[in-house]
């Protein structure tokens, strides 16, 4: 290909070939441009962005959304605060309303019981002895009395779950029950105490395993899938007779209709406030 300095040649030359050839290279060719090279950055791209400062790109966007998510967060939490004052003011005024009777007999609770050091260090016993593994140990009755233990219970924010016969797994109904239970008492500062049951049919060794299922079962969907805190929740199963529940009883604990039987075959959660969560047990031992 020709360009300015062969085209000095050739208008000094008198070769007649070197003037053809002369147009036919500017027919079917140019000149290579005379300007430098010019090299792409190390980015790559047309703005010559760095490595680094595509990084430092992507770091902003993750540092806005993780921002983005906390604030949002914040207003979640901000928003249940803001219920959970609304629900304090209103059960002020309006105690006998439905939405308010887990916080109702929780204060008539502390009254009634939480001023007795006797009464709550019997409980305290039975709430550390499970934080300490011994969640399965039988109780057999001999720290609270029936009259004590049922007048506590039924005056308690409470929930019966129940089994089918020989069955220790919660179903759907079970679940949505606690969580029901559960979301009404988180204002409530704590334990929350589970009683595993069995009915008397049968052999009574095969029945106290069920009860001991029935508890530990229940407590790990409040723990695992609920998110209350293991420290929190404890349960006891009751092998003595005067620990079965009555007809009475299952009429006082439930709104359902079933026999003693059925309502033996059971979980019975409760919320026990005589004593803060935030103290810590003998020992924070999980429940084996």
């Amino acid at each position: 290909m020709m360009c300015y300095s062969d085209v000095v040649r050739v208008f000094t030359s008198p070769s007649k070939h070197l003037l053809t050839a002369f147009a036919l290279a500017m027919a079917f060719g140019g000149c290579r441009a005379t300007t430098p090279d010019v090299r792409e950055s190390p980015g790559g791209g047309p703005t010559g962005e760095t490595a680094e400062g595509v990084e430092l790109v992507d770091q902003s966007k993750l540092t806005r959304e993780l921002q983005e998510t906390a604030e949002k967060l914040a207003e979640n939490e901000t928003q249940l605060d803001d219920q959970k004052r609304r629900l304090q003011r209103l059960c002020a005024d309006y105690p006998d309303h439905e939405v308010c009777q887990p916080q109702t007999a929780a204060a008539y609770a502390k009254k009634a019981f939480c001023s007795e050091a006797e009464f709550t260090k019997h409980v305290g016993e039975i709430v550390d002895a499970c934080h300490q593994g011994q969640c399965k140990q039988v109780d057999q009755a001999t720290l609270l009395s029936r009259t004590q233990y049922m007048t506590l219970v039924q005056s308690l924010p409470h929930s019966l779950v129940m089994f089918p016969n020989a069955g220790s797994k919660l179903d759907t109904a079970d679940q949505k029950q606690l969580q029901r239970f559960i979301e009404l008492i988180q204002a409530e500062d704590g334990f929350v105490i589970i009683v595993g049951r069995a009915s008397r049919d049968g052999v009574w060794k095969q029945n106290l395993r069920l009860a001991l299922d029935r508890a530990e079962n229940t407590r790990e969907f409040l723990v695992g899938k609920l998110g209350l805190s293991e420290k929190q929740v404890g349960y006891i199963t009751y092998g003595h007779d005067k620990m079965y529940l009555t007809a009475l009883d299952v009429q006082r604990l439930t709104t359902r209709k079933v026999s003693p039987t059925q309502g033996n075959r059971s979980a019975l959660v409760f919320a026990y406030p005589c004593r803060s969560s935030k103290t810590p047990a003998a020992s924070t031992s999980a429940p084996q």
